[in-house]
C-alpha cells in the first residue's frame, strides 16, 4: 500500500487507496409515485423507476472515490437507510469527515451534503452519473446548454444517444441540462460553483458534468454535479452545504411526446429563482435617469415627476427605473461609495428616499447603479488597501484602480458599505452590478450580500450572476455593446426561464425581449415618443408572454400555461388566448391586470376587430380611452357585438379599453419633495398664474415646454416651505432677436437678451437646443417661509421658451468685493458660471467635473500623481485628459459682461503638463484670445485683463488630443473678476478657419515641418520659421494673410515660438489692402518684447481684405523669424440684442421665413422672401431694414448666406444708410457677392446714422426670391 502527504489550508491531510469492496445489495427508497434504487455502499443512485418506465443513474460502475480539496480519497463509509432517504456517513483517512443523504420526495431525488469538517474547503465525486440513458433506451437524447451570449448561433446541442454518438474523453462542463427517453425525462440541478473557476468551468459552465462513454454494448450520456465549494480562500465562513437534485417526470406538457421540454417544464419545481423574479413580467417600461460630471440634469424630484408622467403615458405600467449618478458627482464617481455619499446635487439622500419611497405609489421599482470592481481616490473608502495602486482601471472623470475584490469580500468592508446604503436608502428594491468581471465564488458571495440585504441582483453583463440576475442591461439596449456579449443565448435555458429575467437575446420573432430605449439623458437620448414607442410596440407584448411559463416550444409555435400561444407565419406573429387572437401582427388588444383592462395599440394606424374577455359577461358597450402624459382621454363608448369590438386607432397611439368607467387616476402633484409646484410644466399650467400669450407646448420628442409668444408675458407663483437662508433658482431658458427674458426669485432677478451656444451636455434631454440653465440666488429672512416666483418675457416677437424651474438650498461663495466670485465650495447644478463646451462634439459625457478632496489620495503625491485634485476648500473644478476643443465657457446669463468695458480674471491653477490647456476669452462666436498655461504643478496664479467685446466669454480649452492613464489634468479654482471699467476697445477676432496664407517670403520644411499655415492651426505649439537648414534666408521676412472678405480691420494678435525665444521678431511693420497687391504706408510699427505672452497691435480701421506682417529683426539679432500663432481684430460689431428689422418686403411666413431670423445669432434659422402660398414668386429687388437702435458711423455691412443650400443668396447687392429710416441717400456700397456660404461683406467710408437697408438686386442663380441667415454691422 502507497501512502502520500498533502498540505492544504495549513492542515496536513492524508490519502489512501484501498482495493474496491464487493458490490453491495441495493437500497429501495420511495415517494410512492417515484421509486429510486440507491447504493448501500457509496452515495449514488443506480436508477429511477416512474410509471413502470427507467431513468439510470450510476449502475454500472463501482464509485469509491470522492475528492477533497484537489486530492482524491477512498473514503470509509457506512449507510443508514429508511423508506424515503438513506445517511451516509463518510470518513477519510485525514481526519476529514462528510456526511450526506439521498432523499426522494414527489418526483424528486436530492443529494444533500449534511455537515463537514473544518478540513474541507472543496468536494466533487468523480463520475457520479446521478443521471443517465443509454442507447438502448428509446428515444434516448441529451439537451445541454453551455453559457452562450453572442447574438448569431447558440449555447444549446441537443443531442441523440445512440450506439454511434460520439464519446467524451473525459467530463465536460455545462450550465444547464437534460436527458430523456421516449417514456421518460429527468434534469438536474446543482449549487455547485468553484473558488477561481477557469477554463472549461468559467461561466457557470462547471455547474453539472455530462460525459458520454462506450460500455460495450450501448453508450451511455451520464449527468452529475460539478465541484462544490465548502470554503473560499481566505474566508471565515463555510458555504451553503453541497447539494444536487434531480427529477424525473413523463409527458410534463401533455403533447404526447416525451422530450427535453418535459425535463426543462420539470426542472422549474428543483431549480433555484433569482430573488424577486416574480416582478419582471410586471416591469415594462424601463427607464434610466442618468446623471454625470456634477451636471445633475435628472434631479431626484424631476425623476419622481417623470414617474408620474410614465404612470400616466402607460395608464400605470409597472416602471423600472435605474438610477445611473445617484452618487457623488454622478455616474462613475466616487465608487465604491454605496452609501454617505449621495449625489447632492440631485437631492441628496432625503430627495432620493422621497423618490423611492412615494414613486412606489406610481407601480415603480428603483435601484442604483454601483460597482464594485473599481475604486476611485475620491471616494470615501478609497485606501491603498482597497485597491491595488499598481493596476489601472476605467479612466474618465478620475482614474481608477482595481479593487481587490476577495480581500474586499473576506474583510467585510463591502458588506458594510452596502448596509450604509440599506440604511441610508431602505427601500430601494433592487441593486445594478456594473462591470463585475469576477467569476464563481466571488459572484455568488457578492450576490448573497446584496440578496441578504432585501435586494434583487441586476447587472451589466450577461454571463455575471447567472443564477441571481433579473435583468441584464447588454441585453436590454439593444445598440449597446457587441453583438459577441449581448445576452444568454440558448433555447433550453429561455424555454426554462423566459418568465423570470430580461437577460436574453432580444427581438425574437415570437417572444419578443424587453428593450429599453432612453429619454431621460443615457446615451445622449431624449425621444420620449420613441420611448413609448418601445414600451408599447416592443415591451408590452413581450411582457404580456413573460407573465406564463412555456410548455412547448415548436418552430413556428410556442404554447404557455393558461391557453396563450404565440406562433409565427412568414414574419406576421400572432398571440392568441383561449383559442382567440390578442395580438397580430404589430397590433394588439392584450388584456392586463387580470383582465381588468386591455391595451390596444396600432402600428399603422386604422381600423381593427378584437374580442373582449369572457369574464367582461355581456355588456353592450365598453369605454375607449387615449394615453396620454397628461392622463387618460375618453374617447368613446365602443358598441359590443358577438363579443367583439371594433377600434379605429391613430399609428403608434396608446389606448385602453374598460368595461365600465375607468377609476380616477387622481392629482399626480407634480413638484412634490420640492418648493416648487408643476417645476416640469408636465401638468400644463397648473399652479401658475399666466398673463400675456403662455401656453404649455409639446415639441418633436414628446417634451413639455413652457412658450411665451409676442407680447410681454409672464407666468408666477409662490414657492413654499422655505426656511431662513440662500437659496437658487435655477430654469432652462431660449430666447432670441434681442428679446429679454428673466427669472426673478425672492426679489433678485437674472435674465438673458440671446442664447448664443448650443447646450452640449450629453446627459441632458436639451442636448442640441440652445437652451441652457439661468440661475440667481435670493435669501429668506428669518420667520419667512414664502417667496415670490416668476418667469417674464419682455414685448417681442421672437418665442421665448422655459423649461424645468428648480429651487435649491445653497450657499453663496463669499465675493470680496469682486464683481464676481466663485470658490466652487456650493455650485447646486453644473460648473456655474460654466456651461459645457463642444470638445468632442455635441450631446456627449464630458471629462470635466467639480472634484472633492480626500487626501492624500486626490492630491499630489499620491502614487506618482502630478497635481492637487483641490486646490484650496474641499471642491475644484478638474478637467481630466479632456479632449481636444471647447471644455467649458460662461454665457451672458451666466456672467455678464458689458461690451467696451475692462475686466480682470483670476484665478488659481494647477496643470499636469504645459501647453495642454488655455484660458480663452471669446465674443460671440467668435475667438478673441487664445492664452496657453504653463505648466505649473503647484498652485499659481492666472490673470488675464481684456475689453470685452459684444457677447463677451471666457472658457478653457484643451489644445491637445486627448489621453489616457496620463494625468493631463487641468485644475482651477477661485475665479474672481473685477470691473475695471471703461478700456481700450479691442477687435473681434476673425476665426482662424476663415483665414488663409496668401504669400510668405520663405519657410522651412525640409529640416523641419514650419510651414508659414502653421500660424493659423489653432496649435502653440507648431510654428512657421523661415529657412534654416539649407541656407539662411535674410531679413526682412513676411507673411500675408487673406481674411477671406474685407473688413473694417483694427488688431494683429501674435503669439510668439513657446518653446524658446529663437525666432521671435523685435521690430514689426503691420500693412492693410483691400487687393493684396497695393499696400501703402503701414498702419502700425513697433518692437515686440522678448516673451512668450501674446503681443497685440493695436491700429486705426482700415478697410482691406489683407493683412501681412513684416519682420524687420529679431529679439536675439538672428537672421531668421518664427511665428506660433496670428489672429487678426476687426472692428467692433453692432449688438445684434440691440437691432430690430423695421421693414421688410417679403417673407415666407407660413415655412418660418421670418425676417426677424437675421438677427437671431442662429445661422439654421434664415429670412426668405414669399415662395410656398403665391405664384409667381415676387421677383426682385428685395430688401429688409434694420434699426441699429442707436446712431453709429457705420463702415461695414456683413452678410452670412444661407446655409443649407444656394436658393435665394444674394448676388448684385446695394447697401444705405440713414439718419432717420426715411431719407437713404445714395447707396454707400454696391457690388456682388459670391455664390458662398461663407459671411460677405461691403465696407464703405463711415457714414453716420440709426437706419441700415440692404437691397437684394439678384439671386446668385438668376432665382426669385432673396433669403439671408444673418445680418450684422460695425461702427468705425
Amino acid at each position: 500500500m502507497k501512502r502520500s502527504l498533502v498540505l492544504l489550508l495549513g492542515i496536513s491531510l492524508g490519502a489512501i487507496a484501498v482495493p474496491a469492496p464487493a458490490a453491495a445489495a441495493p437500497i429501495t427508497i420511495s415517494s410512492g409515485s417515484l421509486s429510486v434504487r440507491v447504493d448501500s455502499a457509496f452515495p449514488k443512485v443506480i436508477d429511477y423507476t416512474l410509471g413502470g418506465n427507467v431513468l439510470y443513474g450510476q449502475e454500472e460502475d463501482t464509485l469509491t472515490q470522492v475528492v477533497l480539496n484537489g486530492t482524491t480519497y477512498t473514503p470509509t463509509i457506512t449507510s443508514t437507510p429508511a423508506a424515503d432517504h438513506v445517511d451516509y456517513a463518510m470518513s477519510f483517512s485525514n481526519g476529514a469527515t462528510v456526511n450526506a443523504t439521498i432523499s426522494v420526495a414527489n418526483s424528486a431525488v436530492t443529494f444533500r451534503v449534511t455537515s463537514v469538517s473544518s478540513a474541507v474547503a472543496s468536494l466533487a465525486i468523480p463520475n457520479h452519473s446521478l443521471l443517465s440513458v443509454r442507447s438502448t433506451q428509446s428515444g434516448a437524447s441529451l439537451a445541454t446548454a453551455r453559457m452562450y451570449t453572442a447574438t448569431t448561433g447558440t449555447g444549446d446541442t441537443f443531442t441523440a444517444i445512440t450506439s454511434s454518438t460520439a464519446t467524451d474523453a473525459s467530463a465536460v462542463g455545462v450550465m444547464y441540462a437534460v436527458a430523456n427517453t421516449g417514456q421518460l425525462a429527468g434534469a438536474i440541478a446543482t449549487n455547485s460553483y468553484y473558488d477561481q473557476p477557469s477554463g472549461g468551468n468559467a461561466n457557470e459552465n462547471g455547474r453539472i458534468k455530462k460525459q458520454v462513454v462506450d460500455k460495450g454494448s450501448y453508450r451511455r450520456a451520464g449527468l452529475w454535479s460539478g465541484d462544490w465549494l465548502v470554503r473560499a480562500a481566505g474566508a471565515s465562513e463555510v458555504e451553503p452545504l453541497p447539494f444536487a437534485k434531480v427529477v424525473i417526470t413523463a409527458d410534463r406538457n401533455a403533447d404526447a411526446v416525451v422530450d427535453w421540454q418535459d425535463g426543462a417544464i420539470a426542472f422549474r419545481d428543483i431549480m433555484s429563482n433569482p430573488q424577486g423574479w416574480q416582478d419582471t413580467k410586471r416591469r415594462v417600461v424601463q427607464r434610466i435617469p442618468f446623471n454625470f460630471a456634477s451636471q445633475a440634469t435628472h434631479p431626484f424630484q424631476r425623476t419622481l415627476d417623470e414617474t408620474k408622467r410614465v404612470y400616466l403615458a402607460t395608464d400605470g405600467l409597472g416602471q423600472f427605473v435605474l438610477l445611473k449618478g445617484y452618487g457623488s458627482e454622478g455616474h462613475d464617481s466616487a465608487h465604491p461609495d454605496y452609501g454617505g455619499n449621495i449625489n447632492s446635487r440631485a437631492g441628496g439622500a432625503a430627495s432620493l428616499n422621497t423618490l423611492v419611497n412615494n414613486g412606489s405609489a406610481y407601480n415603480a421599482d428603483f435601484g442604483v447603479h454601483l460597482q464594485a470592481t473599481e475604486a476611485y481616490p475620491v471616494a470615501n473608502s478609497f485606501s491603498d488597501t482597497l485597491v491595488d495602486p499598481a493596476s489601472k482601471g476605467w479612466d474618465w472623470l478620475d482614474q481608477s484602480y482595481y479593487i481587490r475584490t476577495r480581500d474586499d469580500a473576506n474583510s467585510g468592508n463591502r458588506l458594510s458599505r452596502l448596509q450604509q446604503l440599506k440604511n441610508e436608502v431602505p427601500n430601494l428594491d433592487f441593486l445594478y452590478v456594473d462591470v463585475w468581471y469576477r467569476d464563481g465564488w466571488e459572484t455568488r458571495r457578492f450576490a448573497r450580500e446584496i440578496n441578504g440585504l432585501g435586494w434583487q441582483v441586476t447587472t451589466e453583463f450577461p454571463d455575471k450572476f447567472e443564477e441571481n440576475t433579473l435583468w441584464n442591461h447588454w441585453a436590454t439596449d439593444v445598440n449597446y455593446g457587441g453583438a459577441d456579449y449581448k445576452g444568454i443565448n440558448s433555447q433550453l435555458v429561455r424555454f426554462i426561464r423566459n418568465h423570470q429575467r430580461d437577460d436574453w437575446i432580444a427581438r425574437h420573432p415570437m417572444l419578443g425581449g424587453a428593450e429599453i430605449t432612453a429619454y431621460e439623458g443615457w446615451q445622449g437620448k431624449k425621444d420620449f415618443t420613441t420611448f413609448l414607442n418601445t414600451t408599447f410596440g416592443v415591451n408590452v407584448p413581450t411582457k404580456y408572454l413573460q407573465g406564463f411559463t412555456i410548455r412547448k416550444w415548436a418552430t413556428n409555435q410556442i404554447d404557455f400555461d393558461g391557453g396563450v400561444t404565440v406562433s409565427l407565419s412568414g414574419s406576421t406573429r400572432t398571440i392568441r388566448k383561449d383559442g382567440h387572437n390578442i395580438l397580430s401582427g404589430k397590433n394588439y388588444l392584450l388584456p392586463w391586470d387580470n383582465e381588468s383592462k386591455l391595451y390596444h395599440w396600432n402600428d399603422a394606424g386604422g381600423s381593427t376587430t378584437w374580442g373582449i374577455p369572457t369574464s367582461w359577461g355581456s355588456p353592450s358597450t365598453v369605454k375607449l380611452y387615449r394615453l396620454t402624459d397628461t392622463g387618460r382621454v375618453f374617447v368613446s363608448d365602443l358598441a359590443v357585438s358577438s363579443g367583439q369590438v371594433t377600434i379605429n386607432a391613430t399609428a403608434k397611439t396608446a389606448y385602453a379599453v374598460y368595461p365600465a368607467t375607468a377609476p380616477s387616476q387622481g392629482t399626480p402633484g407634480w413638484g412634490e419633495g420640492g418648493p416648487v409646484k408643476n417645476p416640469g410644466f408636465f401638468g400644463g399650467l397648473t399652479d401658475w398664474t399666466a398673463t400675456g400669450a403662455v401656453s404649455v407646448t409639446r415639441n418633436a420628442l414628446g417634451q413639455s415646454q413652457l412658450v411665451m409668444g409676442s407680447g410681454a408675458a409672464s407666468v408666477s407663483q409662490t414657492v413654499t416651505g422655505l426656511t431662513a437662508g440662500t437659496y437658487s433658482a435655477s430654469v432652462y431658458v431660449s430666447t432670441s432677436s434681442g428679446r429679454k427674458a428673466t427669472l426673478t426669485a425672492g426679489g433678485q432677478s437674472v435674465y438673458t437678451t440671446n442664447s448664443p451656444y448650443t447646450n452640449n451636455v450629453g446627459g441632458d434631454e436639451k442636448n442640441g437646443t440652445t437652451m441652457q440653465r439661468m440661475r440667481v440666488l435670493f435669501d429668506v429672512p428669518s420667520g419667512q417661509t414664502t417667496a415670490a416666483l416668476s418667469l417674464q418675457a419682455d414685448a417681442g416677437t421672437a418665442a421665448i421658451t422655459f423649461d424645468d424651474v428648480r429651487v435649491v438650498r445653497t450657499t453663496r461663495s463669499p465675493q470680496g468685493g469682486h464683481y464676481f466670485a466663485e470658490d466652487f465650495e456650493n455650485v447646486d447644478q453644473g460648473w456655474y458660471p460654466f456651461v459645457v463646451g463642444n470638445a468632442g462634439g455635441s450631446a456627449t459625457d464630458p471629462r470635466t467635473h467639480l472634484a472633492q478632496r480626500h487626501a492624500p489620495y486626490t492630491q499630489k503625491g499620491w502614487n506618482g500623481k502630478l497635481i492637487d485634485d483641490v486646490l484650496t476648500g474641499n471642491n475644484s473644478l478638474k478637467a481630466h485628459e479632456e479632449r481636444q476643443g471647447l471644455i467649458y465657457r460662461t454665457l451672458p446669463q451666466t456672467l455678464r459682461f458689458t461690451a467696451g468695458k475692462q475686466y480682470r480674471v483670476t484665478f488659481n491653477y494647477q496643470q499636469s503638463v504645459g501647453n495642454d490647456y488655455a484660458f480663452v476669452v471669446g465674443a460671440g462666436a467668435s475667438e478673441v484670445s487664445s492664452d496657453p498655461f504653463a505648466q505649473a504643478r503647484t498652485t499659481t496664479s492666472y490673470t488675464k485683463t481684456f475689453t470685452a467685446g459684444t457677447d463677451a466669454w471666457i472658457g478653457v480649452k484643451k489644445l491637445t488630443a486627448e489621453t489616457s492613464n496620463q494625468d493631463r489634468d487641468l485644475v482651477i479654482d477661485d475665479l474672481t473678476v473685477d470691473d475695471l471699467g471703461g478700456g481700450t476697445p479691442i477687435g473681434n477676432r476673425l476665426p482662424q478657419s476663415q483665414l488663409s496664407i496668401r504669400a510668405v517670403d520663405s519657410q522651412e520644411t525640409v529640416g523641419e515641418s514650419a510651414p508659414a499655415t502653421n500660424v493659423l492651426d489653432g496649435n502653440s505649439a507648431t510654428i512657421w520659421h523661415t529657412q534654416w537648414y539649407n541656407s539662411t534666408a535674410p531679413m526682412p521676412h513676411y507673411v500675408d494673410i487673406d481674411l477671406g472678405g474685407t473688413y473694417q480691420v483694427t488688431n494683429l494678435y501674435y503669439l510668439p515660438r513657446q518653446s524658446s525665444a529663437n525666432g521671435r521678431i523685435a521690430q514689426y511693420e503691420v500693412y492693410v489692402s483691400a487687393d493684396g497687391t497695393n499696400w501703402g504706408t503701414a498702419v502700425a510699427t513697433g518692437t515686440f518684447p522678448n516673451s512668450a505672452a501674446e503681443q497685440t497691435v493695436s491700429f486705426a480701421a482700415k478697410s482691406g481684405r489683407y493683412l501681412r506682417l513684416r519682420a524687420l529683426s529679431e529679439v536675439s539679432g538672428n537672421p531668421w523669424t518664427s511665428v506660433a500663432e496670428l489672429n487678426v481684430g476687426v472692428a467692433a460689431r453692432i449688438p445684434q440684442s440691440g437691432m430690430t428689422v423695421t421693414y421688410f418686403d417679403s417673407a415666407d411666413e407660413a415655412t418660418g421665413g421670418h425676417a426677424a431670423n437675421v438677427l437671431d445669432g442662429n445661422d439654421t434659422t434664415i429670412w426668405h422672401t414669399a415662395w410656398s402660398a403665391v405664384e409667381p414668386d415676387p421677383a426682385p429687388p428685395h430688401e429688409i431694414r434694420v434699426d441699429l437702435g442707436a446712431s453709429y458711423a457705420v463702415n461695414c455691412v456683413y452678410a452670412l448666406p444661407r446655409q443649407s443650400g444656394a436658393n435665394g443668396r444674394i448676388a448684385q447687392y446695394e447697401i444705405y444708410v440713414s439718419a432717420d429710416g426715411t431719407n437713404w441717400g445714395t447707396a454707400v456700397a454696391t457690388g456682388a457677392w459670391a455664390n458662398t456660404a461663407s459671411e460677405q461683406s461691403a465696407c464703405f467710408t463711415a457714414k453716420t446714422g440709426r437706419y441700415v437697408r440692404l437691397r437684394a438686386l439678384t439671386e446668385v442663380n438668376g432665382g426669385a426670391w432673396t433669403s439671408l441667415a444673418e445680418l450684422n454691422v460695425s461702427s468705425a
